[in-house]
């Protein structure tokens, strides 16, 4: 039998071995019989072979043609015809193979990275011995080969790891370290070692003993953490008041760790992470004063404003009831006409006095969280009619033509407070009656949103947050003077009038949008305004399906 460049393979029984043999090619040296020697180089689990010294395969196993990528031990010793070109990745690894060889007549364990056949490279672990003949002339290379390729790649990974973990020890913002259940430290990385006011971590495990008593501002607090990781195995969020170590001073920090356990269970160590949040626990004790500070203030507007309401109701109502008096003449009748005018003038201030002190009182109660919801069966449509035509009037004497739905229009109930939405109704109604000049229109109606809601405020609604087509909306549309963009979101804020000019000289406070709002929100529902000036204002008080009756 010849190989590829003519000559004659030798037979392993015909082949000289080393004198001083070493490894597994010397093992199948020493066997007596070719046939067993056969066998075993056949179906040995790892690579051998036989080259020549200049790169050429003289024998490969079935196992080395299966880690190469060939069919078979004869495709291998076909296709290959330089080994150091054609198998070592790195034709400097050839070089360093046989220079090894020249220096020992032996490799032991060299590893190199191979081509396959189909191109894809693998990591193989090498050894190999120098065969001469009797007068010390180099006759062949024998050696074998593995597949190491999967442990290779283990152990970058682990070294990657091992990087990469080391790369965020160093460099990560929160403190990481590693401390012994008695409460002796054991690794810190630089932001726990700058945390605590030293310059190095060796400087740092040096000067600490006992964190417990040492870093704790309360020196229990470490018993407590403990116990937690004993019986939980980890905590997150573990909030404590330290000393910076070095300096001694105080500060705030958060903790998470875990335990690390032995094979037999026993706790080796504690490993976690600190965050200073000094900053965090002042803001919110400086939040938290001021919450209280602020409650103190709104239980003191609270009965200021209930205080004062009953303090000006009492003369108001004496005002409104003497002037009632005057006005209906029961004492007889006043001598001048110019009286009667003062009266009417009295005693319509004196009511508008009164509803901008109920409006307060009733905003101060919003605010406090105090306004309830004495809830009954409601027809809403009902309702704004009786608004409308408590509002006709004054509609009137405007030049303004207020219409809504026939009082006999089939509208479903609503579960809510009557008197509550009365007060919205009037709000609104109201609210586009004032602001709508001479010759203008105010419509109302009530009804599912999709049956009801124009197109331009239906954008509005569904700014506002989610709803259902079925809802029950109330609408209120006006041609009046309308709301610049930049103002629409300001409407709702307590004692803000906005709506173009001279709107200043307007009678009211500014709290009936603001109080409109709390109430329908108060209901589970929402309120929007869709305006634009000059093109008159659109109110839609929408409230959810689940409150209507009867659908």
């Amino acid at each position: 039998m010849r190989d590829q460049g003519g000559q004659r393979d030798t037979d392993p029984e015909e082949t000289p071995m080393t004198t001083d043999p070493v490894g597994p090619i010397a093992a199948l040296a020493a066997l007596d019989s070719a046939a067993e020697f056969r066998r075993i180089f056949e179906y040995a689990g790892i690579g051998l072979y036989q080259t020549t010294p200049d790169g050429r395969y003289l024998r490969a196993n079935p196992a080395l043609a299966r880690m190469l990528g060939y069919d078979s031990p004869e495709q291998l010793l076909g296709e290959i015809s330089d080994i150091g070109r054609q198998v070592y990745v790195e034709a400097s690894e050839r070089r360093r193979f046989q220079a090894e060889m020249e220096r020992r007549d032996r490799v032991d364990g060299m590893i190199i990275r191979a081509w396959r056949r189909d191109g894809g490279v693998i990591w193989a672990q090498q050894s190999g011995t120098a065969v001469r003949d009797a007068d010390g002339a180099l006759v062949c290379y024998v050696g074998t080969a593995i597949d190491v390729t999967d442990l290779i790649r283990t152990q970058q990974a682990l070294a990657r790891a091992e990087r990469d973990y080391r790369d965020i020890f160093e460099n990560a913002s929160e403190g990481i370290y590693r401390s012994t259940p008695d409460g002796r430290q054991l690794r810190a990385n630089p932001a726990l070692v700058r945390l605590n006011g030293y310059d190095t971590e060796e400087e740092l495990l040096a000067a600490v003993g006992d964190i417990g008593r040492e870093w704790y501002v309360d020196p229990a607090r470490r018993e407590t953490f403990r116990r937690r990781l004993e019986t939980e195995g980890q905590i997150t969020g573990f909030v404590s008041e330290i000393y910076r170590h070095k300096t001694r001073e105080r500060i705030w920090i958060s903790e998470n760790a875990h335990a690390v356990h032995g094979s037999d269970g026993e706790v080796l160590y504690y490993e976690g992470t600190v965050r200073e949040i000094t900053d965090q626990v002042r803001t919110q004790e400086a939040m938290r004063r001021a919450m209280a500070a602020a409650e103190a203030s709104s239980r003191a507007k609270s009965e200021f404003l209930a205080n004062m309401s009953h303090e000006l109701r009492t003369p108001l109502n004496a005002i409104i009831g003497f002037s009632e008096v005057i006005k209906s003449g029961t004492f007889g009748p006043l001598l001048n006409d110019r009286y009667e005018g003062y009266v009417d003038d009295i005693h319509a201030s004196a009511r508008h006095l009164l509803g901008l002190i109920e409006d307060i009182l009733e905003m101060s109660k919003a605010e406090a969280g105090r306004l309830e919801v004495a809830e009954e069966p409601v027809d809403l449509a009902h309702v704004a009619g009786r608004a409308a035509h408590m509002l006709a009037e004054r509609a009137r004497r405007g030049g303004i033509d207020l219409s809504g739905p026939s009082p006999d229009a089939p509208a479903p109930l609503l579960r809510g407070d009557e008197r509550r939405l009365m007060q919205v109704a009037l709000n609104l109604i109201g609210n586009a009656v004032k602001f709508t000049p001479e010759g203008g229109r105010v419509t109302f109606g009530v009804g599912r949103v999709d049956g009801v809601v124009p197109p331009a405020a239906l954008a509005a609604l569904d700014a506002a947050g989610p709803g259902d087509p079925a809802d029950l909306a109330l609408v209120v549309a006006d041609t009046g003077i309308g709301i610049p963009d930049r103002e629409l979101a300001r409407v709702f804020e307590p004692f803000v009038q906005v709506g173009g000019p001279g709107n200043a000289q307007r009678e009211g406070a500014g709290l009936g949008l603001a109080l409109s709002r709390t109430l329908v929100e108060l209901h589970g529902g929402v309120l929007v305004l869709a305006s634009a000036p000059g093109r008159g204002t659109t109110a839609v008080a929408r409230f959810p399906r689940d409150r209507v009756i009867g659908e």
